[in-house]
């Protein structure tokens, strides 16, 4: 078939073919961050991405697709490894297999719609549950746009998400090894920092479905809440809390997260205000105040007492 290029707005040129009623996108070349795949040339609707289109383009960062698509086929967007935003029809549509292999920095698939429905989507976290339901655990059955945000939707996610919860923290190590990445420098690579960066992996995914609790069943936060339990500090686990300390130590809803699932106890309170050296006071005063209505008084001055 004759290959015919357009340019993209973001940079390059996207590559295209003649496919049933309209049009497919067969390839991009270019180095741009940005593609935006037209609805329609000269006339007739742009209905597929080929296979392998956007295959290892090593600087898109993010693609918009029109709501004209019907197909998109295998590995359409594999190995973009910079994708971090696609955005997609809200209507169901065929797709191959895999198709974002590879895509680790892939935050969020955002589903066509209104700028209302888009910031409704936003809260309730659906854009990130797709990014995460390829890329993290991985299941293609879940990238089901038209079906997203339902309750049979969200009762299947959160049982993959169960699932991912449920596997030993030196799952995969050991493939590491039999593939001879073993001789790969970096921590996720060591025995011992494997799993601890395993169960930081889960807890982000606990910690966003818990600031995102969008249809989850009782059964299935308290779960949630009883796993960041287990890792608070004070354990020999502490990743919980590690993970507000270095990520999000200035974000008060992780701080509410973290005590609504019961992880400050008298034992560990000291300890973990003595981490709070340079957050903001709302977060300290929350704190002191935590304490105060669950372990009795305090004295008012005590975060000041405190060598900061």
């Amino acid at each position: 078939m004759e290959e015919k290029m357009i340019e993209n707005a973001g940079g390059g040129q996207l590559v295209y073919i003649p496919y049933k009623d309209g049009f497919s996108i067969k390839r991009y070349r270019g180095i741009g961050e940005f593609v935006t795949v037209p609805a329609q040339i000269d006339g007739k609707p742009v209905i597929a991405i080929e296979k392998k289109a956007f295959l290892s383009c090593k600087t898109i960062r993010e693609i918009y697709l029109p709501d004209t698509i019907e197909e998109i086929g295998d590995w359409a967007f594999a190995h973009t490894e910079k994708l971090k935003t696609i955005c997609v029809p809200a209507h169901g549509f065929r797709h191959g297999k895999e198709l974002f292999l590879g895509c680790k920095r892939l935050r969020e698939i955002v589903l066509s719609g209104t700028e209302a429905e888009k910031e409704r989507r936003a809260a309730e976290g659906i854009g990130r549950m797709l990014a995460m339901a390829v890329t993290v655990l991985h299941d293609y059955f879940l990238f089901a746009p038209d079906e997203a945000g339902s309750d049979a939707w969200v009762k299947r996610w959160d049982e993959k998400l169960k699932g991912l919860m449920e596997l030993d923290d030196l799952d995969g190590f050991e493939e590491l090894w039999t593939c001879g990445e073993e001789d790969y420098e970096g921590k996720d690579y060591d025995i011992k920092s494997y799993p601890v960066e395993k169960r930081k992996m889960k807890l982000r995914i606990v910690y966003f479905r818990l600031l995102h609790p969008y249809r989850i069943a009782d059964d299935m936060k308290a779960y949630l809440m009883e796993y960041l339990g287990r890792h608070t500090k004070g354990t020999a686990t502490p990743e919980a809390w590690d993970i507000i300390i270095e990520e999000h130590r200035d974000d008060l809803t992780y701080y509410k997260i973290f005590t609504e699932a019961g992880c400050v106890t008298q034992g560990n309170f000291d300890s973990l205000l003595s981490d709070l050296e340079d957050v903001g006071a709302e977060i300290k005063a929350y704190m002191l105040r935590y304490k105060e209505e669950h372990f009795g008084q305090t004295d008012a001055f005590a975060a000041f007492d405190l060598d900061w």
